[in-house]
């Protein structure tokens, strides 16, 4: 063998060689790997404990929240005289009507139309209802029914108001009668009651 050969002293050296190249190779190889490996455990362990944080946060402030949810839902409630009631969107759209029609014969304004449309997306709480109508006024009685549909207590939206001169070779001396055209909205209340089992 060509090992025994080599004096004692020889043999020593080339061992420690070999050793210390042994050690370089995987010094080099493995040392990266074990500094990329610790790298991603500290962010992961950084961004656990953010998380963790975040929880705990979102936890402590749970009742809080509850809180408010209940003052909210109570304040909603509050607003009911704010919403078009029925029990289905459509019987809320009736009484958009009866309201309108109200506002309107108080207000002298003949309405001569009217189309009701109900917002059919499912899984909406307050789903819109919309009116859209065609009237007879004159000046001051189209006023009065703009500032009824304001006023309240119901909250209602004029999204389109169209008026113009119903006869254009009116008489100078007569009040000129209006042709108007409007589109009114309001949100529902939907007070369905649950069915008994």
């Amino acid at each position: 063998m060509m090992l025994d050969t080599l004096a004692p002293r020889d043999r020593r050296a080339l061992l420690v060689g070999v050793v210390t190249i042994g050690s370089l190779v995987i010094g080099l190889r493995s040392v990266p790997a074990w500094w990329r490996w610790r790298g991603n455990v500290r962010a992961t362990a950084a961004e656990a404990i953010a998380q963790d944080r975040r929880v705990s946060t979102v936890v402590a402030g749970f009742s809080k929240s509850v809180d408010t949810l209940a003052v909210r839902v109570a304040r909603f409630r509050g607003m009911g005289p704010a919403f078009l009631t029925g029990a289905t969107p459509a019987e809320a759209a009736s009484t958009l009507a009866a309201v309108v029609g109200e506002i309107a014969r108080t207000s002298f304004v003949r309405v001569d139309a009217m189309q009701l449309h109900v917002d059919t997306i499912a899984g909406s709480d307050l789903p819109r209802v919309r009116l859209e109508a065609q009237a007879t006024a004159d000046i001051a009685g189209l006023a009065a029914f703009l500032r009824g549909l304001e006023k309240g207590p119901t909250l209602l939206a004029v999204r389109r108001l169209s008026v113009r001169p119903q006869s254009v070779e009116a008489p100078a001396n007569q009040v000129e009668s209006l042709a108007v055209q409007f589109t009114v909205e309001g949100l529902a209340l939907v007070t369905k009651e649950k069915s008994l089992r």
